[in-house]
């Protein structure tokens, strides 16, 4: 705790809120991905730090993540990312929302809710690949 207090007093600890605008528009994005109903609201949060940063300063800006649907998103919104401990995505990749029985496609935020017409649960699924 004495090193957290320390890092905030000398400046080289942050603790920062995203910025609306960029919260907004990785929730938009992540719409378009289909990733939205897979990241945490810190995943995003996240993620709109590193567009405001990217916008704001002349520092290079790095997310390190482990999580797909991060990556995902960092490469649509062109922010560099680097993984942990495995390999990383190879290509941006969009998925729709479906319902398995109907056929019937959803927004990507209904993921996870259930169809309209037979009461299934809602999936994703593969839609699209563009290489990085």
């Amino acid at each position: 705790m004495q090193r957290i207090e320390l890092a905030k007093e000398s400046e080289k600890l942050i603790i920062k809120n995203p910025n609306e605008y960029y919260v907004n528009l990785a929730v938009e994005k992540s719409k378009l991905t289909g990733d939205i109903n897979v990241l945490s609201k810190i995943d995003v949060g996240l993620i709109a730090i590193a567009l405001e940063l990217m916008k704001t300063t002349d520092n290079e800006i790095i997310v390190y993540t482990n999580d797909y649907s991060m990556e995902n998103l960092c490469s649509v919104l062109n922010l560099r990312f680097k993984t942990l401990f495995k390999n990383g995505i190879k290509s941006k990749i969009y998925f729709e929302v479906y319902c398995p029985y109907c056929k019937i496609i959803y927004k990507s935020e209904d993921l996870n809710k259930n169809c309209e017409r037979c009461g299934l649960k809602l999936k994703r699924r593969f839609l699209k690949e563009e290489k990085i």
